[in-house]
């Protein structure tokens, strides 16, 4: 009876984002235990995609007090698995993703005890778990029923999917956001929690924007900052060589901003794995290279997590299928051989 009702909620999980499926397996049971207890995830599988106030939820969940649903709720808040918003005065419940959500701010605020390194443990094994089960049928993930995934638009299905932004992109993001939380990056503190440290930076290189910011700083997963701050946090990044990783889906749930690794990023990971990689993720924009310019000096190779550059003679060399467009082999470049423009078809899979 148990697993059927974790079995429910990877279905309101998916219904909500399937960047990082939630597909039903031992693995998976275990790590939603340790965040969802049964009646949390029954509560949860119950949530409408819009969001819902505590008696609405009642009316929902036959015969269920709304003040005892409330209390709930509010522990769930506590935790990182639903987001609250206020509405005409009273407080809507949202179940959020896996990704971008739950997971990102269950590791964002950076804490070393033994839950948070149980998770990143358990977390681990999932991966591991789901990884095995998209190689032995990639068509179709077991127990995850895609007819019930929610119905977006095109346009929404393609804000709803991880985008590589380079740094100009980054920048007017910036600009245009109200609101902007930090935190530490979520990838490479898992790995330290499980003793795969990364040299690269990991202060402040989570970011969530918009409404979602106030949610999270409120309930402590990560700190408000200001434009400046940001900024200076994305420059770090870039000087590290590290990815810009978007997953926006206009507020719905959480817009999450990650400067990112290829050696402990599980989006770059998988990107990387794949033949195509520019068709794997939203890549809107390509590296190309001035031959008269390029001097030769190679400082850009080691520098894309992709391998999509090489070296033939004196010359460097882009592989436009494996480029994705992140930009970070231009902050090396000394002769400004290289430079971004837009794909002139952006690989959008459905």
């Amino acid at each position: 009876m148990t697993e059927e009702i974790y079995k429910k909620l990877a279905g309101a999980l998916n219904a909500r984002s399937m960047t990082y499926p939630s597909v039903p397996c031992d693995e998976f049971y275990a790590f939603a235990r340790e965040i969802f207890t049964p009646e949390q995830a029954e509560i949860a599988s119950n949530i409408p995609l819009d969001g819902v106030t505590s008696e609405e939820l009642a009316a929902v969940m036959k015969g269920a007090d709304a003040e005892h649903l409330q209390r709930h709720l509010e522990d769930m808040a506590r935790v990182g698995t639903v987001r609250v918003k206020e509405k005409n005065g009273k407080k809507h419940y949202e179940l959020l993703p896996l990704v971008p959500g739950i997971i990102e701010l269950q590791f964002m605020h950076g804490r070393v005890d033994e839950h948070t390194k149980r998770l990143a443990q358990l977390m681990k094994s999932y991966g591991k778990a789901l990884k095995n089960i998209m190689t032995a049928a990639p068509a179709r993930l077991p127990g995850v029923d895609t007819s019930k995934a929610r119905k977006v638009s095109v346009e929404q299905e393609v804000l709803d999917r991880p985008t590589i932004l380079p740094y100009e992109e980054v920048m007017k993001l910036i600009d245009t956001t109200e609101y902007i939380a930090a935190g530490t990056c979520v990838c490479r503190h898992q790995g330290d929690l499980l003793d795969r440290p990364c040299d690269k930076p990991k202060t402040d290189k989570c970011m969530i924007f918009g409404p979602s910011a106030q949610f999270a700083s409120d309930r402590g997963f990560v700190h408000l900052i200001s434009r400046d701050e940001a900024r200076q946090s994305i420059d770090e990044a870039e000087a590290a060589g590290l990815v810009h990783v978007y997953a926006s889906s206009q507020d719905r749930f959480i817009d999450l901003l990650c400067a990112c690794c290829g050696c402990h990023c599980f989006i770059l990971r998988g990107v990387s794995r794949t033949p195509v990689p520019s068709q794997a993720i939203l890549a809107n924009w390509v590296v190309t290279i001035d031959d008269e310019a390029c001097s030769g000096c190679g400082a850009c190779i080691d520098r894309c997590w992709m391998e999509a550059l090489h070296m033939e003679g004196d010359l460097a060399v882009r592989d436009a299928k494996r480029c994705i467009g992140c930009g970070i082999c231009i902050y090396v470049c000394p002769s400004e051989a290289m430079k971004l423009v837009h794909r002139e078809i952006a690989p959008v899979k459905s």
